[in-house]
């Protein structure tokens, strides 16, 4: 009977964990720190309905323990397929993004990390403008206590536990700012060690991040255009290492986020081009002040044995003008066959079936 629990909990959170994956959201890697860093994994589409569903014996003669189990399966795979059912309304590369999508909003964000110092509340804190480096990226930290002298940091191979480079200095109104300059030969997993002196007593701090040379830089972008019932960006890169990249980007009105918009394709080394897409749906009538921000360039790993690469951006956000929103066919999103195949998996999920 525990194998049966274990099976059908296996294909919920896959179930689960694949809506999640859906609107391709957040991308960043988690960090090792008090708080865990999102990150929204990879995943692949789920069949409609998978044959180890019917080892599952009838309601009325289950025991009581599974049948509660599974209840609890089938109020959870519910409460995804409402959602999905809702996010078909809008294509996959174009998601309605809101201020409280924080992990798309940030997508590089570094939770700051803390350690307690003395038994009176006190913290020493270190902060990093980010949590992934490209390449010639420095690295810049800001070390805070109450009563912060010295400190001095190290940075390390994470794997490794080698030292590569060590920075001292002395607070100034209980702040320390120091900065690492960006090496192409750094490793990609690399610690931060930070030993600061606070009136006296000697307190520790730790932090993980990534660092790693850049597979394709963003130069700029080209005029937005109309095309059927989208409004397409162009985005023009230089691809140091070829493959299969998805690039991402907020697109604001003003200061309000409106959609998340996702790009694949398969690029080549050299001078290279690729379109975002924005659906009618997402787009204010009113589209003047439109503006694009938020850029992630990764390159996905083609095999098992090699991790996703990232790249970096030269552009910091660039201003849409001169775009009609009459100029847009303003049709329904239509889902696909894979997707009307996915909700229903959900559906059936949540109906026990």
């Amino acid at each position: 009977m525990k194998k049966s629990y274990v099976i059908v909990l296996v294909i919920i959170v896959t179930g689960l964990m694949w809506f999640l994956g859906k609107g391709n959201a957040s991308y960043s890697a988690s960090q090792t720190t008090a708080k865990e860093h999102k990150k929204t994994p990879e995943f692949v589409a789920m069949p409609a309905k998978p044959k180890v569903l019917d080892v599952k014996p009838s309601i009325k003669n289950m025991p009581k323990e599974q049948h509660e189990f599974n209840e609890d399966i089938a109020k959870a795979a519910s409460a995804v397929a409402q959602q999905y059912q809702q996010s078909l309304a809008f294509p996959p590369y174009s998601q309605p993004l809101t201020v409280y999508d924080e992990d798309r909003l940030k997508p590089n964000q570094f939770f700051p990390v803390t350690s307690p110092v003395g038994e009176q509340g006190g913290e020493l804190t270190l902060s990093l403008s980010q949590y992934r480096y490209v390449y010639p990226q420095a690295i810049e930290l800001t070390i805070s206590a109450q009563n912060l002298g010295k400190a001095q940091v190290t940075l390390s191979d994470t794997d490794t536990k080698q030292p590569l480079k060590t920075h001292s200095g002395v607070a100034r109104d209980n702040k320390l700012a120091i900065t690492f300059k960006g090496e192409e030969d750094y490793p990609r997993n690399l610690q931060l060690l930070v030993e600061a002196d606070i009136a006296g007593k000697m307190v520790p701090v730790v932090a993980q991040i990534q660092y790693m040379p850049p597979s394709a830089t963003l130069t700029s972008f080209d005029s937005a255009y109309p095309r059927n019932d989208n409004m397409i960006v162009p985005a023009n890169l230089t691809v140091i290492k070829s493959g299969l990249y998805r690039l991402r980007a907020n697109l604001y009105s003003g200061s309000s986020p409106l959609a998340h918009l996702v790009a694949k394709a398969r690029l080549n080394e050299g001078s290279e081009k690729i379109d975002f897409k924005a659906h009618w749906s997402v787009l204010p009538k009113q589209t003047n002040g439109l503006r694009l921000s938020d850029f992630v360039i990764e390159r996905m790993s083609p095999s098992p044995g090699e991790r996703n690469s990232f790249g970096q951006s030269k552009v910091s956000e660039f201003t849409i003008e001169d775009f009609a929103y009459d100029s847009l066919q303003q049709l329904p999103y239509q889902a696909n066959k894979q997707e009307l195949q996915s909700l229903e998996f959900l559906q059936g999920l949540a109906a026990g079936k």
